[in-house]
C-alpha cells in the first residue's frame, strides 16, 4: 500500500503486487512476513534486505519455503512470480541506469518475498483466522439522502400495489433512502442464521410502520427498540403491515411513514411469540416480528396528506438535506502497488489505467488522464473517450478512437502521470486482457467479457464457471403464509394475462442453491464496497422457456453474448438460438450477433415488476387435459441501484450492444429521446446504478420497437440475480 508518492520515489521501489497478498489462497495481511512488511514501507533498504535472505549463493537457501515462517515449504506456485521468486521489471528492459532493478531486468516477487511459493497450510490456516478476528462490526452511523427516480418508481408502484383501492389520492409525494451499516450487518448476520435453520433460503419482504415524526430519526439510527412496544394485540413484537393504508392510523395524523425489509424465519404458533420469530395476521395482514435484528429500515417516504400536518423540526431539516449523515466515512488515500502491464495483443482500442485515488474528483481525473495522452502519446489523444470508475480505488477505461500498438502502451507504463497536481507511476494495460494474464475484470467469479467477442471483450485466462456441478432443490411454501400471500396477491394483481387468459395458481416452490446463493451475496459485498452502503434488494419476475428451467436454476440467469450461434458448434449448434452459449474463444461461433427485433435495451437479463409482462416469454408449458396449460414462472432477487430511463430509442438497434450500466456513459443522450417532461440521467447516477430500469410510458405514449408499455429491469451479471421462487399455474 503506498500514498501518491513522488515519481522518482516510486521509481526507486518496484514491487509486483500488496505484500498482504501471498497467494490466491491466502488472506489478510497476517501473511506479510518482516521483510515483506518492511518492503511496503518503499526503502530502498527493504528490496535488499530480502534478496540478502534468498540468495542461493548465501548460507541459506529459501527458495520454496514459505515465506512467513521459514520452516515449512510453501503450499502452491506464487501465483504473481508463477514459482520463479521473481518478476521482470515493469520500467525497463535491463537498462543499467534504472533504479528500481539496477539493471538486471527482474525484481524479487514482493508476494512471496523471492520464495517462488505460497504460504504453508498451517501458515495460511492461521492467517485466515486472524483476518476473521479483525473483522468485526461496523461502527454506528446513519446516512438519509433523497432516492433516486428508479428507486422512487418503484416505492410508488409498491405504495399502489398493497393498497391503491383505499388510499385515494394518498400518492407518494417523495422518498429518502437509508442506509446503516451496523443494522444492516446486524440484519445480515440473522439472514445467515436463519439460512442454517431453515436450510435455504429465509423469505424477504417489505412492510410499512407508522409512527410519530419524532421517532423516525432515533429508529433509523439506532433500530427498533423492544422497551418502546406498546399494545401488541396480536403478540409479542415489532408490528408491520402489508398495506400503507393500515400504518397511516400510526402516523398520528402526519405524512411520513417507514418501509422496512423484514426477514422471516419460523412462524410463530401463538401471540406468544415465543416457538418462532414472527407472527403473521392474516385477518389484518399484520407482520409481528419478535427480533429487531429480523429489521432493516430502509425508506423514509412522504405521502399526501389531506390538511398541512406539523411535522419533527430536526426531520424536515434532516430531509431538506442532499445528504445527512452520522457515519464515520472511511476515506481512501492511498492505491494498491502498481501491477505489471502485460498487454501480449498487437494492437488494443481500449486501455486500463489505475489504480487511481478515491478521494480525487472525478472530473480532475479525467482531466488528468487526457493530459497525460496529449503529453506522452499525441497521436492517440485526440477524440479519446474517458471513463472513471470508482470502488475501493479508481480507474479509468479509455476508448481509443484509432488503434493503439503494444510498444506505444508499454512505454506510457515508464511515462510520469499527474494526478491531482503530484507526478506518479501508474499502469496503463489492454483493458480487453491478455491470455497471459489473470483476470482483472473478475467479480463474484464471472467476468461479463468471457463470452462477448465484438463489445467489452476480454481475452484473459477464464476459471471454468463455479456452477459446474451446483446441486438446486425445491420446497412448496404455504400460499397462506405471510410471504405466500404476498407472492399470491402481487401475481394475480395484473390478470387476466394480455391473451385473456386468467391463470390458477398451482404450487409456490422456494428455489435453494446453495453455491447460487454464495455467488449472490459475494456480489453484494461487491456492490457494498463500490457504492459504500447496503444494496437495494428487490423481487421481479422472469420468463422464458420453461424447457431449460433445470439449467437456470443450476447456473443461474445468464446474460447473452454477442456473437452468432454456429450450427456447426457442438455445444451451440441445432438449438435455434440466436446467440452462442460458448465463451468467445470457440472456432464455431464467430459470426457478430446483429439485431432482430432482439435485445431491445442491451446484452443483458431482461426482469419484470409485472407477473403479465414475464408470462408473454413463458414458452414450451405442459399440456394438460381439456386444452389447459401448466407453465412456470420464476421470482429473482436482484441486486443493486436502478438507472431509469423514460423515453423512446432513437433507433431501433441503438442500445442492442450495451453490455452494462457503466457503458452507457456519456452515450445515452445519442441513443435515448426522453420522454417529454422527463430527463435523461447525469453522468453521476450512471456511474451509481447497477442496473437499467426502463420506465413503461403506456399504451399511448410508447412508440412500438422504440419504447415500452410497461416497464422492465435489465441486469447484466449473473450473480446479481438469485432464482428465488418457483410460481406454477395453470391458464
Amino acid at each position: 500500500r503506498s500514498k501518491i508518492q513522488p515519481a522518482q520515489q516510486q521509481q526507486q521501489h518496484q514491487q509486483v503486487a500488496c505484500t498482504p497478498c501471498v497467494a490466491s489462497d491466502s488472506v489478510g495481511s497476517s501473511a506479510a512476513t518482516s521483510a515483506g512488511a518492511a518492503n511496503s514501507s518503499g526503502s530502498a533498504s527493504s528490496s535488499s534486505a530480502i534478496e540478502a535472505t534468498v540468495k542461493p549463493g548465501g548460507t541459506q537457501n529459501l527458495f520454496g519455503m514459505c515465506p512467513k515462517c521459514d520452516t515449512k515449504k510453501g503450499t502452491f506456485d506464487c501465483r504473481h512470480c508463477e514459482g520463479k521468486g521473481s518478476v521482470d521489471c515493469s520500467r525497463c528492459s535491463g537498462d543499467s541506469d534504472c533504479q528500481g532493478c539496477k539493471g538486471s531486468g527482474s525484481l524479487n516477487c514482493n508476494s512471496c518475498s523471492g520464495r517462488g511459493v505460497s504460504l504453508c497450510k498451517s501458515c495460511h490456516l492461521e492467517s485466515r483466522k486472524q483476518a476473521g478476528s479483525k473483522a468485526g462490526p461496523p461502527a454506528p452511523g446513519v446516512s438519509i439522502s433523497p432516492c433516486s427516480a428508479g428507486e422512487l418508481t418503484a416505492l410508488r408502484s409498491l405504495w399502489n400495489d398493497r393498497g391503491s383501492d383505499k388510499l385515494g389520492l394518498r400518492e407518494v409525494e417523495a422518498a429518502w433512502v437509508v442506509d446503516n451499516p451496523l443494522l444492516s450487518h446486524t440484519y445480515q448476520k440473522r439472514r445467515e442464521e436463519l439460512r442454517s435453520w431453515l436450510k435455504r433460503e429465509p423469505d424477504e419482504l417489505q412492510g410499512f410502520h407508522g409512527t410519530m415524526t419524532k421517532n423516525v430519526i432515533s429508529i433509523v439510527s439506532n433500530g427498533f427498540n423492544p422497551d418502546c412496544r406498546r399494545g401488541q394485540v396480536f403478540g409479542s413484537g415489532e408490528y408491520f403491515a402489508m398495506s400503507p393504508w393500515v400504518s397511516m392510523d400510526y402516523c398520528h395524523g402526519e405524512q411520513y411513514m417507514l418501509v422496512c425489509r423484514l426477514c422471516l424465519g419460523v412462524e410463530s404458533s401463538d401471540s406468544s411469540n415465543y416457538d418462532g420469530d414472527h407472527i403473521w395476521v392474516q385477518s389484518q395482514k399484520y407482520y409481528v416480528i419478535a427480533e429487531p435484528s429480523q429489521i432493516l429500515p430502509q425508506h423514509i417516504i412522504k405521502f399526501k396528506a389531506h390538511d398541512n400536518p406539523q411535522a419533527d423540526k430536526e426531520l424536515l431539516r434532516v430531509l431538506s438535506l442532499p445528504r445527512w449523515s452520522t457515519k464515520r466515512e472511511e476515506i481512501v488515500d492511498w492505491v494498491p502497488e502498481n501491477r505489471l502491464c502485460a498487454m501480449s495483443m498487437p494492437t488494443t482500442d481500449a486501455l486500463w489505467m489505475g489504480f487511481l485515488h478515491a478521494n480525487v474528483d472525478d472530473d480532475r481525473l479525467e482531466a488528468d488522464v487526457k493530459r497525460f495522452f496529449e503529453v506522452h502519446a499525441p497521436d492517440y489523444a485526440k477524440n479519446i473517450r474517458v471513463h472513471i470508475a470508482s470502488g475501493k480505488y479508481k480507474k479509468a477505461h479509455v476508448e481509443m478512437r484509432c488503434t493503439i500498438p503494444k510498444d506505444v502502451v508499454h512505454e506510457l507504463n515508464k511515462r510520469t502521470f499527474v494526478e491531482n497536481g503530484v507526478e506518479r507511476f501508474i499502469t496503463v494495460d489492454d483493458a480487453h486482457g491478455s491470455p497471459s494474464m489473470r483476470c482483472p475484470r473478475w467479480i463474484a467469479r464471472y467476468c461479463r467479457g468471457r463470452n462477448l467477442r465484438f463489445t467489452h471483450s476480454c481475452w484473459c485466462k477464464h476459471e471454468a464457471l463455479p456452477t459446474a456441478n451446483a446441486k438446486y432443490y425445491l420446497q412448496e411454501i404455504d400460499q397462506w403464509s405471510a410471504k405466500g400471500t404476498e407472492i399470491w396477491e402481487k401475481f394475480m394483481q395484473s390478470a387476466p394475462f394480455h391473451d385473456g387468459s386468467y391463470p390458477t395458481i398451482v404450487k409456490i416452490s422456494a428455489i435453494q442453491n446453495h453455491t447460487l446463493s454464495r455467488l449472490h451475496e459475494e456480489y453484494r459485498g461487491y456492490l457494498r464496497n463500490k457504492n459504500k452502503e447496503e444494496p437495494v434488494v428487490r423481487e421481479l419476475y422472469h420468463g422464458t422457456n420453461n424447457n431449460i428451467l433445470d439449467v437456470l436454476y443450476q447456473h443461474g440467469l445468464q446474460p447473452p453474448s454477442d456473437t452468432k450461434a454456429s450450427e456447426m458448434c457442438p455445444v451451440s449448434g441445432g438449438k435455434g438460438l440466436c446467440t452462442t452459449l460458448c465463451n468467445n474463444d470457440c472456432q464455431y461461433c464467430t459470426e457478430k450477433h446483429d439485431w432482430n427485433k432482439c435485445h431491445m435495451f442491451g446484452l443483458g437479463i431482461y426482469l419484470a415488476d409485472l407477473s403479465q409482462k414475464s408470462h408473454r416469454y413463458c414458452s414450451m408449458p405442459q399440456q394438460l387435459r381439456g386444452g389447459r396449460r401448466r407453465f412456470r414462472m420464476v421470482i429473482c432477487s436482484v441486486l443493486g441501484r436502478s438507472l431509469e430511463v423514460a423515453g423512446h430509442l432513437t433507433e431501433k438497434a441503438a442500445m442492442h450492444d450495451v453490455v452494462n450500466v457503466r457503458a452507457l456513459g456519456e452515450t445515452l443522450k445519442e441513443m435515448i429521446e426522453p420522454q417529454k417532461g422527463a430527463m435523461l440521467p447525469t453522468r453521476h447516477d450512471v456511474e451509481g446504478a447497477d442496473i437499467l430500469a426502463v420506465k413503461g410510458l403506456g399504451p399511448y405514449a410508447a412508440r412500438p420497437g422504440f419504447s415500452v408499455i410497461n416497464s422492465e429491469y435489465i441486469a447484466y451479471h449473473p450473480y446479481q440475480c438469485l432464482p428465488k421462487y418457483e410460481i406454477t399455474y395453470e391458464v
